[in-house]
């Protein structure tokens, strides 16, 4: 009981209360945009209250884990979630042509989701074996290439390249977090960005005609390019104040698709406007300032990888999101942090910022006057 209450007060609170605001912020979002569906609008509601709540448990069981389990389920929780990513193609559930679930029970468990977590702590642990002071080399990079590859391959099959998109995110991320160096960083963007007109023969055609539309949502205003079209008409028609909390048009009257989902920050731009998008941004802005301080701030490498790694998979979700809403980059499946509807996303997320919880404790070793209780356990 003493081991826990010293770790509660070891909890870095912000990171928590700053989840928990948004995921009220979701919450409201949630009811508002799904409330004309006649009776589905209040389960979605309580659903997502329900997700919240579970994901408020999972953070406080992997906070509440010993210091050092994180680490040492790293690499077993990497082949475990492999596993499941070839289950999904072997016996997945399929939604809209995508075969991306299990299901076990009532529950459609979502493996790629928690394939980032995953892949964020199994890098931590990689880079964290092979620092170097001078910075790590370009033949140190490439087993970690590979490491991402696997779930890339295995998620774009599902079909779902936005996702197996985020991997990619996350390596660069991760190689930056953990100081590769600047020349080999150079290199590997070059040949990145040299290699992306190659995607366009490998894409299927509804992936074709994702990027079209987001060069020109004009082509096709009825079609591929409606989701973008209605999109920019809510964000915009909320002008600075917004049109008021359930007084939107766009989302209640049903012109945007996936209003809860992926387009929940265009139900929410049209009803709060631009001081209420700002205000949204602020926070995600704390989020992410909080999470860089704790990696800045750990005296342990694996756990300031991690949690730098984990804040790049935040800003990742939070930036691709927002400039598909607006219009700015092509529409793929990438949830809001907290604020889109959906389990497996809300888990995830809180999953992550309790290993960050968990791995941030060791910012204060050495701190106390000796002993285990400075050390904290």
């Amino acid at each position: 009981m003493q081991g826990k209450r010293g770790k509660m007060s070891r909890l870095d609170w912000p990171l928590l209360l700053i989840a928990l605001l948004l995921c009220g912020v979701g919450l409201i979002n949630v009811y508002s945009g799904t409330r004309i569906y006649n009776t589905a609008g209040l389960p979605l509601f309580v659903k997502q209250l329900v997700w919240i709540g579970m994901g408020v448990f999972v953070f406080f069981l992997f906070y509440l884990s010993s210091d050092g389990f994180v680490e040492q389920i790293s690499n077993y929780f990497f082949y475990f979630i492999l596993a499941c990513l070839v289950m999904v193609l072997l016996a997945g559930s399929a939604r809209m042509g995508a075969q991306r679930w299990i299901a076990i029970g009532g529950f459609n468990f979502q493996p790629s989701e928690f394939a980032k977590i995953s892949l964020v702590l199994v890098f931590s642990r990689f880079f964290a074996d092979r620092y170097n002071y001078s910075g790590i080399s370009f033949m140190d990079t490439l087993p970690a290439m590979g490491i991402a590859l696997i779930p890339f391959a295995l998620v774009a099959l599902q079909p779902d390249l936005g996702t197996a998109g985020i991997f990619l995110f996350i390596l660069a991320g991760m190689m930056v977090v953990s100081g590769v160096r600047f020349r080999v960083l150079a290199a590997l963007t070059t040949i990145a960005v040299s290699a992306v007109p190659a995607l366009w023969f490998v894409m299927k055609e509804y992936q074709k005609q994702r990027v079209l539309t987001f060069l020109d949502p004009e082509r096709d205003p009825l079609g591929a390019g409606y989701h973008v079209i209605q999109s920019q008409i809510a964000v915009g028609s909320g002008g600075f104040l917004g049109k008021g909390y359930l007084h939107g048009t766009q989302g209640s009257l049903r012109f945007l698709p996936e209003q809860h989902t992926d387009f929940a920050f265009a139900v929410f731009a049209e009803e709060w406007g631009f001081a209420g998008a700002v205000a949204l941004l602020a926070l995600f802005g704390l989020l992410i300032y909080r999470g860089f301080h704790l990696a800045a701030r750990s005296q342990d490498r694996f756990a300031s990888f991690v949690c730098g790694g984990m804040t790049v998979y935040f800003l990742a979700h939070i930036a691709i999101n927002l400039a598909m809403v607006c219009g700015f980059f092509p529409v793929v499946g990438i949830p809001l942090p907290f604020v889109s509807y959906g389990g497996s996303s809300m888990v995830t997320n809180m999953m992550a910022l309790g290993i960050m919880a968990n791995v941030a404790r060791t910012r204060y070793t050495f701190q106390g006057q000796g002993g285990a209780e400075a050390v904290g356990g």
